[in-house]
């Protein structure tokens, strides 16, 4: 039987959830996405892998739904709507409590700046990085890209970062010997490793 892999996907609302992953699924955009009110789990095929995307609500009254949500995750893509600079501070606090739970104590995780098409994204790019200080988060993978279904920046590497970020899991593969540079990197260079798997996506 093939393992059912979770991904729980979360963020504010009006930060671009449900169209990230739809995009990633059927490669269009609805200009006309209605707000997400309930836990929608879609099926996103890579690579003859299925995994199940659990798109959370992101409006404040229906995150306490989140801690539910999140149990048994495999990998958690957090997504920012880098053009909205007033709501750093509570993107922040979120994944903050997402991060804190113990139920997903060692989760990978992808971040997403998102949105990256629009010039006030651009603009608050490396405040986006300083607010949320992902340097700082510990005991587990950490990734980010730049990301836009308007201009499709970052959305095949997104798709490679999620299946390789699972593959690893998968096969408990030993990184020992790769994890000590991998911490040692400076901020700016520190997504050489998961780029090298983007590579090897892209060829095989």
């Amino acid at each position: 039987m093939e393992q059912e892999i979770k991904v729980f996907l979360f963020g504010l609302d009006k930060a671009g959830k449900t169209s990230l992953v739809k995009y990633l699924k059927e490669e269009n955009v609805d200009e006309n996405q209605s707000p997400t009110r309930e836990f929608d789990v879609i099926k996103l095929a890579i690579e003859n892998q299925n995994f199940f995307i659990w798109d959370a609500p992101g409006q404040v009254k229906y995150r306490e739904q989140w801690e539910r949500g999140v149990l048994e995750s495999d990998l958690l893509i957090f997504v920012l709507d880098t053009a909205d600079i007033e709501r750093y501070d509570e993107a922040k606090m979120e994944l903050d409590i997402i991060l804190n739970n113990s139920d997903t104590r060692g989760v990978p995780i992808i971040v997403c700046f998102h949105k990256i098409d629009l010039e006030a994204a651009k603009e608050n790019l490396n405040e986006a990085f300083k607010v949320l200080d992902l340097r700082d988060i510990k005991e587990r993978k950490v990734n980010w890209l730049k990301t836009s279904v308007i201009s499709e920046e970052g959305i095949e590497d997104l798709e490679a970062m999620i299946y390789f970020s699972l593959i690893l899991i998968e096969t408990q593969m030993n990184l020992d010997s790769v994890q000590k540079k991998y911490n040692d990197l400076e901020w700016e260079e520190s997504n050489i490793f998961i780029n090298y798997c983007i590579y090897l996506y892209r060829v095989l």
